[in-house]
């Protein structure tokens, strides 16, 4: 015996205050992280707060320049909430200095590529990190 499946869908409001300035920055074509002044560990996204020794004493700071892509994947089938997209994309997580970036590729990208992150609008009006190749 089987019960009718039924597709469910959540929306989540997350609260971003204590990390507002990661999104304005978006806005501004920035990128930040956060730098714990205790234990110095790196976050990116940036974190209020450290996960390592829980300090909530985070200094901000802005990641540019060229990355190296450490790993990515490309994703064929769209997860709800993504229902807009009509072709594959690839996600990626490359290295700037200290800090480990996730973004999404712009064009065909492979892991040792050196690319330059960029901030935009997607097609929904949400502000993301890009990807392409320097």
């Amino acid at each position: 015996m089987f019960i009718e499946g039924r597709e469910l869908t959540f929306k989540h409001n997350i609260p971003v205050t204590s990390v507002e300035k990661y999104w304005k920055g978006l806005e501004e074509g920035k990128i930040y992280g956060t730098t714990c002044k205790n234990c110095g560990a790196k976050f990116s996204p940036p974190q209020a707060d450290c996960s390592v020794c829980y300090s909530s004493d985070m200094e901000w700071v802005e990641i540019g320049g060229e990355g190296e892509v450490e790993c990515l994947t490309e994703q064929h089938s769209f997860p709800a909430g993504f229902e807009f997209l009509k072709e594959p994309y690839t996600i990626a997580v490359a290295r700037f200095g200290d800090f480990r970036v996730i973004g999404w590729a712009r064009e065909k990208i492979s892991v040792g590529d050196k690319v330059v992150a960029e901030t935009d609008k997607d097609e929904t009006g949400v502000w993301k990190v890009y990807f392409k190749k320097a």
